[in-house]
């Protein structure tokens, strides 16, 4: 498979700039990604791919396996938290409209742009693609409380 997929969708990809400042600014140790997440009702593949017709959900989780499991050497995520959004307690229900919430810890910066930079991953973006309607991901510092 080539990147960019048929189904490519720019808005729910870092900017080059974005990706830049991950490179080059934040700590050396270990980082939180924080992950909103609305999925498609129906996910959205190219013709023809085998997993047409599932759920955006569906499509996501194959993404999330791809980024655990398959690349898992390389980008050593550990996801903390991944669950439902329930309700907004505080903001507009606009602005707080997601389905679930993913919180994936890395050892570091360069093992997260190293996931971004594997073929295998890059090929398995096709199901990020097919199943989000929209996304927003923060990168935290690894602090914890104890």
């Amino acid at each position: 498979m080539s990147f960019p997929p048929a189904n490519y969708h720019a808005d729910i990809d870092p900017t080059g700039e974005r990706v830049k400042i991950l490179r080059d600014e934040g700590p050396e140790g270990p980082i939180v990604m924080l992950n909103l997440l609305k999925f498609k009702d129906k996910a959205d593949y190219p013709e023809g791919h085998p997993n047409a017709g599932s759920t955006g959900a569906e499509a996501y989780r194959r993404y999330e396996k791809l980024f655990t499991e398959t690349v898992g050497d390389i980008s050593q995520a550990q996801p903390l938290y991944d669950g439902p959004v329930m309700h907004t307690l505080v903001g507009s229900a606009a602005e707080g409209d997601w389905d679930r919430m993913l919180i994936v810890r890395y050892p570091s910066r360069k093992h997260f742009l190293a996931m971004m930079a594997d073929e295998t991953y890059r090929d398995g973006l096709v199901h990020r693609y097919a199943g989000l309607e929209r996304t927003i991901l923060l990168q935290c510092g690894a602090n914890s409380f104890g």
